[in-house]
């Protein structure tokens, strides 16, 4: 149902010194039969968003040649799952970090059945497997962040007492508002 309404060309990042490219991989699978989503929470140990939760992803290596590249192999690294470019139907808008310079390309691959996540690097803390609808449901004012960046109107997530804010709140909006079109989610 949201297949129609995602963008699917090819993004090459620019060569911009002042700002940062990254990608994310969001894995909506059907494991226990309705959609989830994978959410990481990042160690402590890497310099930028530390203990944030976010998408399995990072940062573009030259090597990746585009940013779909870059997704499919930081997921691979980070939860060791493969994804197969077949599996990826499309990507959402790029969004702008709150707390650093980076442009995040959030991509989507639909998968029946995701393996058994067995393995994480270092960067992974914890794997948050979230019931999708659930999770988009318990949007929020993120009242914090809204006073200390002078922005109005940030959103915020909620799953088991994690919260999910920034710009992977940013790219959850726009999946609710992809949902929203074929589900309620009030």
């Amino acid at each position: 149902m949201i297949y129609p309404f995602l963008n699917k060309k090819v993004i090459f990042p620019s060569s911009s010194f002042q700002l940062r490219f990254a990608a994310v991989m969001i894995i909506i699978h059907f494991t226990k039969k309705i959609p989830y989503v994978i959410l990481i929470r990042r160690t402590k140990l890497v310099i930028n968003h530390a203990g944030e939760i976010s998408f399995p992803g990072g940062n573009f290596m030259e090597e990746d040649v585009n940013m779909l590249g870059t997704a499919i192999r930081e997921t691979s690294e980070e939860i060791g799952i493969r994804i197969k470019k077949q599996q990826v139907i499309g990507y959402l808008n790029a969004v702008k970090t709150l707390t650093s310079q980076y442009i995040i390309y959030p991509y989507i691959a639909l998968i029946g059945k995701i393996p058994k996540i067995t393995s994480t690097n270092y960067e992974v803390e914890k794997i948050i497997d979230a019931p999708l609808i659930s999770l988009l449901k318990t949007r929020q004012n993120d009242t914090e962040h809204q006073q200390e960046f002078s922005i109005s109107e940030l959103p915020k997530f909620t799953y088991k007492n994690e919260i999910i804010w920034g710009a992977t709140a940013k790219i959850l909006v726009q999946l609710a508002d992809l949902f929203s079109r074929e589900i309620d989610l009030n």
